[in-house]
Parts: C-alpha cells; sequence; structure tokens
C-alpha cells in the first residue's frame, strides 16, 4: 500500500478536525486561513484515502460518574490462551466492554495495555478481577490509577 503525502495544510486540517469536527468548512476556513473551496477538497481526499475514517464523539467522562481512569497492563501466557483470544482476539474481546476506551497490544514484558474508565475504584478491582483475570491464558495484571488526563 502506498503512502499518502500529507502537506501541512493536510495536518493543520487534520488538527482542526480532531479539536472540533463540528465545524463547518466555512468556520474552518476562518480558524486557519485557507480557502473554503481548498478545505472541501482536501477533506474529501482525505476520506477518499482512508485517512479521515470516521468523526466521533468525545465523551467527558466526568459527566457521566466515570472520574477514574486507569491503564492495566496484562501479560499472557500464549500456549494457554483459547482460539479466539490468539492473533488479536483477546484485545478484540477486551476492547468490546463498554468502559474499555483503548486496547493496546505490545512488544516486551506487557502483552496489553488496557485503558479503562469507572465510577471508583471499587469498579475498576471488579473489571481487573471479574472480567481481564478471567480470560484464560491471563497470568499476571498490573494496573495503575491515572493521576491527570491531557488531551492534545
Amino acid at each position: 500500500m502506498d503512502k499518502l503525502k500529507l502537506d501541512t495544510k493536510d495536518f493543520v486540517i487534520l488538527d482542526a478536525l480532531q479539536e472540533n469536527a463540528k465545524r463547518s468548512v466555512f468556520q474552518l476556513a476562518k480558524k486557519i486561513n485557507i480557502p473554503p473551496t481548498t478545505i472541501h477538497n482536501r477533506i474529501r481526499k482525505l476520506k477518499e484515502k482512508g485517512v479521515i475514517e470516521a468523526y466521533v464523539a468525545r465523551i467527558n467522562r466526568e459527566k457521566i460518574g466515570q472520574t477514574l481512569c486507569a491503564l492495566i497492563f496484562v501479560s499472557v501466557n500464549n500456549n494457554e490462551l483459547e482460539a479466539s483470544s490468539k492473533k488479536g482476539g483477546l484485545a478484540r474481546q477486551i476492547a468490546k466492554y463498554p468502559n474499555v476506551d483503548e486496547v493496546f497490544e505490545t512488544t516486551g514484558n506487557i502483552d496489553l495495555i488496557v485503558k479503562v474508565y469507572g465510577r471508583d475504584i471499587k469498579e475498576i478491582t471488579d473489571f481487573v478481577i471479574n472480567k481481564i483475570r478471567e480470560f484464560k491464558g491471563v497470568v499476571k495484571t498490573e494496573t495503575v490509577i491515572a493521576l491527570s488526563e491531557i488531551k492534545g
């Protein structure tokens, strides 16, 4: 697959969309000082090429009572994993839980990093013990509580 070459204008448009994807082309043009037709054509090209996959809502977790963010480091024994958990299956299964924001497959001693939200430490603990550790092949978890979260 050929890599798409983006220029500075493309990155400025992408940054503005990530900040607020609900802005109209005209609002974007005013904010970033690029003509509306240029913005429109570049957004269309970025969508067609698959650079922009979707527009999604960024949820304010505090407003819905999920005030605690945790990163769960998961180590697995691949020989003990069920067939459905191999080749990325475990990550996909964990990602289906509604309080899971992101799952990363990693190198090194940690196989997965799970970013999860909860109302309190009890809810996070329950998720780790009764969900993550219940998967066959999970041999170790370590949970780190985020003190703050800075979004770009």
